[in-house]
C-alpha cells in the first residue's frame, strides 16, 4: 500500500533548557515591565491634564471597588470550611499544554480503499490529531477576578487568553486559544475482508500549516457555595480548609475552527472526505457534582464532572477539490483529468502544480445530544505561595446522515502563584 504521508523527522523540544526560550521569555517580561513603567508614569505625572481632584476621585473609586469585591467574596461563606486570604492580589506564572483530536467518519468508498490495498471495507474512520500546543504566560488577579495571557514556546505559534470572574457561589470563564502546526498524528481504522485494520502514523508532517482556533465560555452556579469553593481549586483566590462538595449547575458555549485547506495539504483534505475546514458551535446546559478533598493542611484535590445537554449543535464544513487524486496509481489520469501523486515520497514535483479549491459548504444541525465537561485540580498552599496543576477535558460530537464528527479537546495547566 502506498503511504499517504511522509515520515517526519524526529521532533523534540526542550522546555527550560532552550536558550531561545530564555531570551523570548526575558524579552516578554521586559516588555511588560516597560509597559507598567509607562502606565505608572502617566498616572503619577499626568500634570495639568489630570487634576489632583480627579486623581483622588479615581483612587476613591478603586478603593470602593476593592471593598465591594472583598465584601462579596467573604459574604455567605462558612469560615470553618473556607478561608479568605488577607492578601487579595495574585500573580501567577503558568505553563499550559493542550491538544485537540478531530475524528471524521470517512465517506471513502470500498473501491477507493481497494486502490490503497485495503479490500472489503465496511467502515472507515480518519483521525487527525495536531501535536501538542505548549505555552507559558502570566495571570494577574484580584480575589478571583483576573486576566491571563500566554505565548507559545514551541513551533506551534500559539496564543492563549483567559478571563475569569468568580464569587463564592458562581463563576464565569472565557478562554481563547489559537495555534498553528505542521505536525499531526494520522490514524485510519475500520474493517476489511480480513477483519479490523488499524493504520497509524505518529508525528507525521503536514505539507503546510494547520490552524486551530477555539473559544470556550462557561459559567457555573454552586448549590453549596457556603462550604464548597470552586475558586479554591482553580484560581486559588480562597482556600478550602475542610473537605466539602456541591452540586453544580453549568452552562457552556463552545466554538472551534479547524483549517487545513492550504493547497499543499490536498492529500490530507481528500482523506478527510474533501473537508478542508470545519467550524463547530455548541451551546449546552448541565448539572453535575464537584468535590474538594482536603487530606492534609494546605493540600487540596478536586474532581468536577458535569454531564451536559447540548441544545444547540451546529457544524459547518467547507468542501474542497484538487487536480490531484490520492486514490489513483502513479501515471494514471482520471476521466475528469485528475492526476496521481508520485509513489516516491521524495518526489515533490506535484507541489509545483497542485491546486486546492473550495467547491461548496455543508451545514448540519444535530439533534439534542450529551456532552461531558470534566475538570481536575491539585493545589498546595505554602505561606503566600501556591502550586497548582489543573486540567479540563471536553467531548463534542455531531452526527448527521451516515457521518460523524467527534472532537476531543483538553488542556493541562501547571502554575506557581503568589498572593500580594
Amino acid at each position: 500500500m502506498r503511504r499517504c504521508f511522509p515520515q517526519a523527522d524526529f521532533f523534540f523540544f526542550q522546555f527550560f533548557i532552550s536558550t531561545s526560550f530564555y531570551f523570548k521569555f526575558f524579552a516578554y517580561i521586559c516588555s511588560m515591565k516597560r509597559l507598567f513603567v509607562i502606565i505608572l508614569a502617566v498616572w503619577l505625572y499626568a500634570g495639568p491634564s489630570l487634576a489632583q481632584e480627579q486623581k483622588l476621585e479615581m483612587t476613591r473609586s478603586v478603593k470602593k471597588l476593592e471593598t465591594y469585591i472583598d465584601t462579596i467574596t467573604k459574604r455567605g461563606v462558612d469560615k470553618r470550611y473556607i478561608e479568605v486570604p488577607a492578601k487579595p492580589w495574585q500573580i501567577v506564572l503558568k505553563y499550559n499544554c493542550n491538544e485537540m483530536d478531530l475524528i471524521s467518519t470517512s465517506m471513502v468508498s470500498a473501491e477507493k480503499m481497494a486502490m490503497l490495498g485495503i479490500n472489503g471495507v465496511s467502515n472507515t474512520e480518519v483521525s487527525f490529531n495536531p501535536r501538542l500546543s505548549t505555552s507559558i504566560g502570566v495571570w494577574l488577579g484580584y480575589r478571583g477576578y483576573g486576566l491571563g495571557y500566554s505565548f507559545s514556546i514551541t513551533g506551534n505559534n500559539g496564543r492563549n487568553l483567559a478571563l475569569s470572574v468568580s464569587g463564592y457561589n458562581y463563576g464565569l470563564n472565557l478562554r481563547l486559544r489559537k495555534f498553528t502546526t505542521d505536525r499531526l498524528d494520522a490514524h485510519m481504522w475500520g474493517n476489511d475482508e480480513f477483519g479490523p485494520y488499524d493504520l497509524y502514523e505518529k508525528d507525521a508532517m503536514a505539507f503546510d500549516d494547520i490552524s486551530v482556533n477555539s473559544l470556550i465560555f462557561d459559567g457555573y452556579y454552586l448549590l453549596n457555595g457556603k462550604r464548597f469553593s470552586y475558586s479554591a481549586a482553580y484560581d486559588q483566590s480562597v482556600k478550602q480548609i475542610r473537605s466539602a462538595g456541591s452540586f453544580v449547575a453549568g452552562a457552556m458555549w463552545f466554538h472551534t475552527s479547524f483549517n487545513m485547506s492550504q493547497w499543499l495539504n490536498a492529500p490530507l483534505v481528500q482523506l478527510m472526505s474533501n473537508i478542508g475546514r470545519v467550524k463547530i458551535d455548541e451551546g449546552a446546559l448541565g448539572m453535575g457534582y464537584a468535590y474538594n478533598w482536603v487530606p492534609a493542611k494546605n493540600l487540596l484535590f478536586n474532581v468536577t464532572a458535569i454531564p451536559m445537554l447540548v441544545l444547540y449543535n451546529h457544524t459547518k464544513m467547507y468542501l474542497y477539490e484538487s487536480n490531484y487524486d490520492i486514490f489513483l496509481s502513479e501515471g494514471e489520469i482520471s476521466p475528469t483529468g485528475k492526476k496521481a501523486y508520485p509513489d516516491d515520497l521524495n518526489d515533490t514535483s506535484w507541489m509545483d502544480d497542485v491546486i486546492l479549491y473550495q467547491t461548496g459548504t455543508a451545514v448540519r444541525h444535530s439533534k439534542v445530544s450529551f456532552n461531558l465537561d470534566a475538570h481536575f485540580s491539585v493545589v498546595y498552599n505554602w505561606n503566600n505561595f501556591y502550586f497548582n496543576i489543573n486540567g479540563q477535558w471536553n467531548y463534542f460530537h455531531n452526527k448527521f446522515d451516515d457521518n460523524k464528527i467527534k472532537l476531543y479537546d483538553w488542556y493541562i495547566n501547571a502554575l506557581i502563584g503568589i498572593r500580594l
